[in-house]
């Protein structure tokens, strides 16, 4: 069985969803159809979908023959575990990271932790300011791990990249720069696939993938991502009696209910708070890159 033998570690956010499709496509590239199994991040239970290495080595069952088997969980860069324990199991593994400047990225991921209901705490400048000691009661119960609301420590990028480059050889990490890749997706594709030791498969087209959403209305929203038991149970017996994975019915009905987009954008003064907080800490992009030059 094919191991994996990349792992794209974050940052959320930054295009990991969208390099996940571009690198999966690719002949000899898989990348399983679970797409981040957290199953390295032992301090983030509430993410893990794997919970034994059989379990996650069977994610890779179809892998067959390729060159890279990878997958891409992206709070791995968050965790304070991950980095060892993907050493421990791959120390030659390839480490792809993508990075944004946290001005973009902490407000893109307040959107995204809204639109899955791990959050709820609609203003994004009183979540901020609160990162690290928010209140039991604004914790809510479909949040999966209460670390991901501490947005000033999901931004500390130099320090997350410290954590894997104490350990991989620096030519097996590679840190690619969100506005970088966005300006010249080719290039970046190209280069990437040089990193990783394959051949370039003439790839020109580079959708946009996993665009800013919201609920237009989130009550319904909360209803389809998180029915309740009584919803739950009976649907679980209708697909186990047809033999289908899913009925369909709260996909088309949440495909309806969304809308892409922010429900709103921090101000100028805001975006300026947190470039001078990163700078005053040493943890921009520039900082984290400086770690594996």
């Amino acid at each position: 069985m094919t191991s994996p033998n990349l792992f794209i570690v974050g940052a959320p956010k930054c295009g990991t969803t969208a390099w996940y499709r571009y690198l999966g496509a690719h002949p000899d590239i898989f990348f399983p159809e679970e797409k981040e199994p957290h199953f390295f991040a032992l301090d983030l239970p509430g993410f893990r979908r794997a919970f034994s290495e059989a379990e996650y080595l069977d994610l890779f069952s179809d892998a067959g023959n390729a060159a890279i088997a990878g997958e891409a969980s992206v709070f791995y860069m968050c965790s304070k575990v991950a980095a060892e324990e993907i050493h421990r199991f791959n120390p030659n593994a390839k480490v792809l990271i993508f990075l944004r400047d946290q001005e973009h990225c902490i407000p893109s991921l307040h959107q995204q932790l809204l639109f899955t209901f791990d959050d709820t705490m609609q203003d994004f400048a009183a979540a901020w300011s609160l990162s690290g000691r928010r209140p039991k009661e604004t914790i809510p119960p479909t949040n999966q791990d209460e670390k991901i609301l501490d947005y000033k420590a999901m931004g500390r990028f130099r320090e997350q990249v410290e954590r894997f480059a104490k350990l991989f050889p620096r030519e097996n990490m590679r840190i690619i720069r969100f506005d970088d890749w966005v300006n010249d997706p080719r290039s970046t594709y190209v280069e990437i696939l040089d990193f990783l030791g394959v051949r370039d498969d003439g790839r020109t087209e580079f959708p946009r993938v996993n665009e800013a959403r919201f609920h237009q209305l989130r009550g319904l929203g909360r209803f389809l991502q998180h029915p309740p038991a009584w919803v739950e149970i009976p649907k679980r017996q209708v697909k186990k009696l047809l033999g289908v994975k899913t009925l369909g019915i709260a996909d088309a009905i949440a495909a309806v209910n969304l809308k892409k987009g922010y429900t709103e954008k921090p101000s100028d003064r805001l975006r300026q708070e947190m470039r001078s907080y990163y700078a005053a800490e040493g943890q921009t992009i520039d900082d984290a890159a400086a770690v594996i030059a």
